[in-house]
C-alpha cells in the first residue's frame, strides 16, 4: 500500500498571501491537493499489475503519491471502493469496471456526489454517469489479431478456433467485432473453417453481427479472461475435435494470458502439427513465449500512453475543463466521448524495436537465444502468490546486477507443466536448475530427468522428496519458522484455556510439515499444561499429549487444517471452523496461520465474527500486504525470510556447480531417500514494534510502500 490513506494525485498549489496582524507578518496558505481515485479490476491478471506499475511510475516521476484500489473481480467490492473514495473527497475517479453493466451503479453514485467518472480501458455501460472513456482502439485490436491470422494462412480449409473475453466486458465485444470484420470474408471464401462454435458457423455468412449475435458466439467461446478457463475450454475443444480438424491450426485468442493457456493446450496435442495464436497486452510472459516461438503475436497497447491520457483527462476535469475527444463510444445509454490510442502488432521479428528499443521493457527481462551468459534455469511454482513474484523480482535484481540474463519459468501449480519446464531448460543446455517444486514428491521425476541429462539440481525453499537426484538444498531454517510463529503465541498468552486454532500449508509441500513440526515443538507443552485448548482439529486433540509426532501423525492433522497455501481455501476453512464453534470457543483466540496470504484470509474471517473479542495470528514471508496488516493491527506477526539472502545463496550454489565445485554445507535434510546437503538461512520475527528496523531500515522495502509507519 502507498503512503496516502486514500488514492490521490498530489498536485500542490501553493499560494503566498500577506496578512496584516500584529506587525503584518506574511504567512503561506495551506496547500491543496488534486484528489483522483483509481480503481482497477483485479491484481490476479498481469495486465492490471502492469497498469498499476505504469500509473505508479508516471506519478512517481512527477513527484506524486498514489494508492490504487483493486476490486478483485467483485462488483460489490468495486462499488465499495468507489464509495470509499467519494467519502474521502476525490473529485475524479478513474475506473476500470469488472462488469461493465454492474459498474453503472458505482458510476451513478459518483455522479450523484459530483465526482467525474473516467472509464479506463473498459467501458461502463447502460448509464449516463460516464464523463470520458480512456481506451485503446479496441476494434482495431481485434482487427490486428485477425489480420495476423489472415496474413499467415495459405490455401483453403484451415482449421480456425475462436476464443473471446468475458461476456460481462464490453471490450470483449469490440475485440470480437474487429476480428470478425477481418475474418468473416476469409471464412466465407473457404480460407478458414470454424471448428469450435456452431453459433459462429451458423452466422459465418453475415458480414456484420448484431450484439445479440456476437453474444451467442461469445457465450460458446468465452474464456472469461481466465487462464484456467481458457485452458480447460481449449482442451475440451481438442478432445471433441477429430484429428482432421487439427493439423496446422489458426487460433483467435483474446489476450495474452488466455493465449498462453490455449497455446499450452494445443502444443500438447499430438495431432496439432503447428498453430498460430494471437494475443494482446504484451505481457512479459507472452513476450517470452513469442521469443520462444510458443505464441505468434501480441497487440501492444502502450500502457504508458493510456496512463498519461487518463491523468491528463483527470487534470482537465479538476481544472473545470473538458478533455479533448476525437471519437465516442455508445455504452447503451449515451455516446461517451473518447480519444482512442493506436495499437501495434508485435511478433518475433519486431520485439526488439517495439518493446525493448522503445524503453517499455529492459532486454534483461527476457531470454534471447544468443544472450544467455549463466547456464542456470530457474523454476518457481506459481505467479499467483505474492511470495513467488517477490522471489522472481529478487532473482532478476541480483542477476542483472551481476551482469547475467535469466529466464524464470513458472509451473502454475501443475506438476506436469513443472516437468515440461525442466525438460525445456535441459533442451536449452542449462547446467544447473534452481527448482522450487509444486509437489515435493511429484517433482522427483523432473529432478531425475535433469540428473540423467547431467544437470545439477538445486532444490529451492521447498525440498524435492523421495529421490537421490537432488544435489543441494537452499532453504531457510523451516523448523525455526514454525517455532518462531508458535513462540509468538506462547509469549502473548496468559492464564489457561486460551482457544487455539491451527492451520497448515499444503500436504504436498514438505515445508508445511517442517513448519508444523517447529510449531508443535513449542506449542505442545503449552497445550499439555492447559494454556491452550485446540478448537478446530480432533486429530490434533487426540495427539496433544505427544511431544514428538511421526510424519503420518502430522499428516493426519495437516489433512484437517490444510489451507493448501490458498487465500480462498484458508478463508473458507476459517469461516467453517467459526460456524462450527460455540461462542465459548472464541473470545480471545490464538491462531497458527502458516504464511502471510493465509494469515490475512484467516484474520479477515475471525475479525468478522462478533464472538471473537481479539485474535493473535501468525504469518511468514513479510509480504507487503501483510506488513500493512501488521502496521494496521490486523495481523500480529510475520516471519521475515530475507529473499535477497536466499537468492544470493542459490546463485552462489549454482555458480559453484557450474565451475565444477561443491557448495559449502552446514546441515542436511533427509528427503526420504538421501540426506541433501544444505546451508539454511536464519529468519527474523517481525511485529509492529520492529517493522521499521527489520524491513525499512534494512532496505528490503521503501517506507513509501506503507501507510501509518511511525
Amino acid at each position: 500500500m502507498n503512503k496516502k490513506l486514500f488514492a490521490l494525485l498530489s498536485i500542490l498549489v501553493i499560494a503566498s498571501m500577506a496578512l496584516t496582524a500584529c506587525g503584518g507578518a506574511a504567512t503561506t496558505a495551506p496547500e491543496t491537493k488534486l484528489a483522483v481515485g483509481i480503481v482497477l479490476p483485479t491484481k490476479d491478471e498481469p495486465r492490471w499489475v502492469q497498469d498499476e506499475a505504469r500509473f505508479k511510475e508516471a506519478l512517481t516521476a512527477e513527484g506524486y503519491d498514489v494508492e490504487i484500489l483493486f476490486s478483485q473481480g467483485d462488483s460489490a467490492k468495486e462499488k465499495a471502493n468507489v464509495e470509499a473514495l467519494i467519502t474521502k473527497g476525490v473529485k475524479v475517479i478513474i475506473l476500470t469496471p469488472q462488469d461493465g453493466a454492474a459498474a453503472g451503479a458505482a458510476a451513478e453514485a459518483a455522479r450523484a456526489a459530483g465526482v467525474k467518472v473516467i472509464s479506463y480501458d473498459r467501458l461502463i455501460r447502460d448509464t449516463d454517469a460516464v464523463d470520458f472513456y480512456v481506451t485503446f482502439d479496441s476494434i482495431s485490436v481485434g482487427a490486428a489479431q485477425a489480420q495476423y491470422l489472415v496474413d499467415n494462412a495459405t490455401g483453403e480449409g484451415n482449421p480456425l478456433y475462436l476464443y473471446a473475453g468475458a461476456a460481462s466486458d464490453n471490450n470483449a465485444f469490440l475485440f470480437f467485432e474487429g476480428a470478425w470484420n477481418v475474418l468473416q470474408p476469409k471464412i466465407a471464401d473457404g480460407t478458414f473453417v470454424i471448428k469450435n462454435s456452431d453459433e459462429a458457423v451458423a452466422l459465418q455468412d453475415k458480414a456484420t453481427l448484431t450484439r445479440d449475435e456476437q453474444a451467442a458466439i461469445i457465450g460458446q467461446v468465452t474464456t472469461n479472461w481466465d487462464f484456467n478457463t481458457a485452458k480447460t475450454l481449449a482442451e475440451a475443444n481438442l478432445t471433441a475435435a477429430a484429428a482432421a480438424d487439427k493439423g496446422n491450426v489458426f487460433i483467435l485468442a483474446p489476450n495474452d494470458g488466455t493465449a498462453r493457456a490455449i497455446a499450452d493446450a494445443f502444443g500438447a496435442d499430438g495431432d496439432v502439427t503447428s498453430y498460430a495464436v494471437t494475443g494482446q497486452d504484451a505481457e512479459k510472459a507472452s513476450v517470452q513465449y513469442i521469443i520462444d516461438g510458443k505464441q505468434s503475436m501480441t497487440v501492444f497497447k502502450d500502457v504508458r500512453t493510456l496512463v498519461d491520457d487518463a491523468i491528463s483527462a483527470a487534470v482537465s476535469f479538476v481544472e473545470g475543463k473538458t478533455p479533448e475527444a476525437s471519437n465516442s463510444y455508445n455504452n447503451g445509454k449515451i455516446d461517451v466521448p473518447a480519444n482512442p490510442t493506436v495499437v501495434v502488432t508485435v511478433t518475433k521479428d519486431n520485439v526488439q524495436s517495439a518493446l525493448i528499443d522503445s524503453g517499455y521493457y529492459p532486454a534483461s527481462d527476457f531470454i534471447f537465444p544468443e544472450a544467455t551468459k549463466l547456464s542456470v534455469g530457474i523454476i518457481l511454482p506459481t505467479k499467483d502468490e505474492p511470495r513467488w513474484v517477490q522471489d522472481e523480482a529478487r532473482f532478476k535484481e541480483a542477476l542483472t546486477a551481476a551482469g547475467y540474463d535469466v529466464q524464470i519459468l513458472f509451473s502454475q501449480g501443475d506438476s506436469a507443466k513443472e516437468k515440461a519446464n525442466v525438460e525445456s531448460l535441459i533442451t536449452q543446455g542449462v547446467k544447473v536448475i534452481i527448482f522450487t517444486p509444486q509437489d515435493g514428491a511429484a517433482a522427483g521425476a523432473a529432478a531425475e530427468a535433469a540428473r540423467d541429462a547431467g544437470v545439477k539440481v538445486i532444490s529451492y525453499d521447498r525440498l524435492i522428496r523421495d529421490t537421490d537426484a537432488v544435489d543441494f538444498y537452499v532453504t531457510f531454517d523451516s523448523i525455526s519458522v514454525g517455532a518462531a510463529q508458535a513462540q509468538y503465541l506462547v509469549d502473548n498468552a496468559t492464564g489457561e484455556g486460551n482457544p487455539l486454532y491451527l492451520y497448515a500449508g499444503a500436504a504436498s509441500d514438505n515445508n508445511a510439515f517442517l513448519f508444523f513440526e517447529g510449531a508443535w515443538n513449542v506449542l505442545q507443552p503449552k497445550i499439555a499444561d492447559g494454556t491452550f485448548v485446540i478448537k478446530n482439529s480432533d486429530e490434533a486433540v487426540a495427539l496433544q499429549d505427544k511431544a514428538t509426532l511421526t510424519r503420518d501423525e502430522q499428516a493426519a492433522i495437516i489433512g484437517q487444517i490444510t489451507t493448501n497455501w490458498d487465500f480462498n481455501t484458508a478463508k473458507t476453512l476459517a469461516e467453517a471452523n467459526l460456524t462450527a464453534a460455540a461462542a465459548a470457543d472464541k473470545g480471545n483466540v490464538f491462531i497458527l496461520a502458516p504464511n502471510d496470504g493465509t494469515a490475512r484470509a484467516i484474520a479477515d474471517a475471525f475479525a468478522a465474527d462478533t464472538d471473537v473479542t481479539s485474535y493473535a495470528v501468525t504469518g511468514q514471508d513479510a509480504e507487503k500486504a501483510s506488513v500493512q496488516y501488521i502496521i494496521d493491527g490486523k495481523q500480529s506477526m510475520t516471519v521475515f525470510k530475507d529473499v535477497r539472502t536466499l537468492v544470493d545463496d542459490a546463485i552462489a550454489a549454482a555458480v559453484s556447480f557450474v565451475e565444477g565445485e561443491t557448495p559449502a554445507a552446514s546441515n542436511s535434510y533427509n528427503n526420504g531417500t538421501v540426506d541433501v546437503p544444505a546451508n539454511p538461512t536464519i529468519v527474523v520475527t517481525v511485529t509492529k514494534d520492529n517493522v521499521q528496523s527489520a524491513l525499512i531500515d534494512s532496505g528490503y522495502y521503501p517506507a513509501s510502500d506503507f501507510t501509518g509507519l511511525k
